[in-house]
């Protein structure tokens, strides 16, 4: 790589910085092209030839978002107490780093996308690896014990669809006191799930109904 790739990429790296800090410290709507061409520090020129449009810009910043919520999942995973039961510690975990501003701004780039089939292309392309990281980190906080039942699958996407509806109440509703019954109620119906698959008489009545055509994220 030449001296001009290297200052190339480290131009393309500040714009994206700069995105992602904007998004997280004035939120989508103050994101303009120019608050982040300013924030970076770099012309107009060096913008557009980077990021031709505002979906691409910010299509470009969830990796680094991504990256960040890992982060976060991995601060509350070293300060959380021990726990033997490895559902209530996971959740906890989870429920602190979903509540995480880079989080809060992943999902805000989502709410935008309602309303921009461009902003909307980008996101679905660039959420694809995204999602695979966030379940790859989520099967590592809640550990072996949990991961290896038949039923985890299915613990994990309701799981992640819970934690992201209590990351929006949250922006209503700050109490966190308040969201911790849902919380255990949750634990407590995820170890009957998962109870229930070690129980051979019981795994038919969560198996899927292979007559049902499945959800694609295509």
């Amino acid at each position: 790589m030449t001296k001009r790739d290297d200052q190339r990429a480290a131009t393309r790296q500040r714009l994206v910085d700069a995105a992602v800090e904007s998004l997280i410290e004035e939120g989508y709507a103050a994101s303009t092209t120019l608050a982040v061409q300013r924030r970076a520090g770099v012309s107009r020129g060096a913008l557009l030839h980077h990021f031709p449009t505002r979906e691409e810009l910010f299509g470009a910043a969830i990796g680094q978002l991504v990256e960040r919520n890992e982060q976060a999942v991995r601060r509350e995973l070293a300060q959380a107490p021990a726990d033997p039961d490895p559902v209530a510690r996971g959740l906890q975990v989870l429920r602190g780093a979903f509540a995480s501003p880079s989080f809060g701004a992943e999902l805000e780039l989502w709410a935008a996308a309602r309303t921009s089939k461009e902003l909307r292309a980008v996101l679905r392309r660039a959420e694809g690896a995204a999602r695979r990281d966030l379940y790859r980190v989520i099967g590592e906080v809640f550990g072996p014990e949990v991961t290896g039942s038949p039923a985890y699958p299915m613990v994990a996407d309701l799981t992640v669809q819970l934690l992201r509806g209590m990351a929006i109440s949250d922006v209503l509703y700050r109490e966190a006191a308040d969201q911790e019954p849902l919380l255990e109620q949750w634990a407590t119906v995820t170890r009957m799930i998962l109870a229930a698959h070690r129980d051979p008489a019981a795994q038919a009545f969560f198996a899927p109904d292979s007559t049902q055509e499945g959800c694609s994220d295509e």
